[in-house]
């Protein structure tokens, strides 16, 4: 099915408002490398609602989704513009689906946004606190507790997001990380069994804990690894997936820097080629990272922990590890 995304807005006399919504639509294109986005304005402006919906239904679109970027759910966003639409697409050639999403007020990130547009103002209000350096962690988890407030996590999760939340500082990873059901309890399982935790990157590999005994390993220089990597025309971390094989079995892959790393690891399962015990796939970038990662959630049988978008990296990875480790021996 093949979706098409209309940004709609109000419209406003002044051109400046009504390009802000134009740029939008330019960096959706961008970032999702597609061509399925067009914006609608209700009145006062073009393209219009019907412009934009005329122009996805050439592109051949299946289904329309629709994106009001309005702040409240009013009579616009209730009743106002999906009538206008249903009576747009009953017009149309093709029998086209339509489904309109919450308005961007209603987002759990707004408070994010409104905190960002005060930073300034508010920081040099300020005190530095003194804290105890061995209280400083659990002062940490104590705000980033704070942060959680409204939001519902399974209590098995929490740990592990807190743990990424503390090492990157980044509270998207509060609604962008995503576990496969039997995530936790495999990972702690193979954690406490010291199954053989293999890595994409050394940096990856340095980072997690090996005082419980751990076993550890990451093949990227090894010689037949980069040998592999030449003969084929694939990266190295690719290559280290491809040469490790049934080695994987029953082990915790932990991929936190490249997403070829991470493609080839699908590629093996849906082969029918191995069976990890969990997949930690965190690859961070701007080329396939979250293709990569949308990938690893159409696998059914392997527990995985990932997260959407572009972000990850190897810090993120080990924080993952190292909590499900904590988890498992504290």
């Amino acid at each position: 099915m093949k979706k098409g995304f209309l940004i709609v807005a109000h419209g406003s006399r002044k051109d400046g408002a009504n390009q802000q919504v134009k740029n939008l639509v330019n960096e959706l294109n961008n970032y999702f490398q597609s061509v399925m986005f067009e914006p609608a304005f209700m009145e006062l402006a073009s393209p219009t609602i019907e412009d934009g919906i005329k122009a996805l239904a050439k592109k051949n679109m299946d289904q329309l989704i629709a994106y009001p970027y309005f702040l409240f759910k009013g009579m616009h966003f209730t009743k106002d513009i999906p009538n206008l639409i249903q009576n747009i697409i009953n017009k149309l050639e093709k029998k086209v689906d339509f489904k309109m999403l919450d308005p961007i007020g209603q987002h759990p990130k707004i408070t994010d946004l409104v905190q960002e547009e005060l930073y300034d103002e508010v920081i040099d209000q300020l005190k530095l606190n003194k804290v105890a350096p061995s209280k400083i962690e659990d002062k940490s988890m104590e705000l980033i507790e704070k942060n959680l407030n409204g939001h519902e996590i399974p209590p098995e999760q929490k740990p592990i997001i807190k743990r990424v939340i503390h090492t990157t500082g980044d509270f998207d990873f509060l609604t962008s990380i995503i576990f496969h059901d039997k995530a936790v309890s495999a990972g702690l399982k193979a954690v406490e069994e010291k199954k053989i935790i293999f890595t994409d990157v050394t940096m990856v590999q340095a980072g997690i804990n090996k005082k419980l005994g751990h076993d550890v390993r990451c093949v990227l220089n090894d010689p037949e690894v980069m040998e592999l990597a030449s003969h084929e025309g694939i990266t190295k971390a690719s290559a280290g997936m491809k040469s490790l094989s049934h080695k994987l079995d029953g082990n915790i892959i932990a991929i936190g820097n490249a997403p070829t790393a991470l493609i080839e690891l699908v590629n093996m399962i849906k082969n029918n080629e191995l069976k990890p015990a969990l997949i930690v796939g965190i690859p961070v970038g701007f080329v396939n990272a979250k293709e990569s990662k949308s990938y690893l959630t159409t696998i059914k049988d392997v527990p995985y922990i990932t997260n959407r978008g572009q972000k990850g990296g190897s810090t993120v990875a080990v924080a993952i590890i190292n909590a499900l480790i904590k988890m498992a021996f504290n």
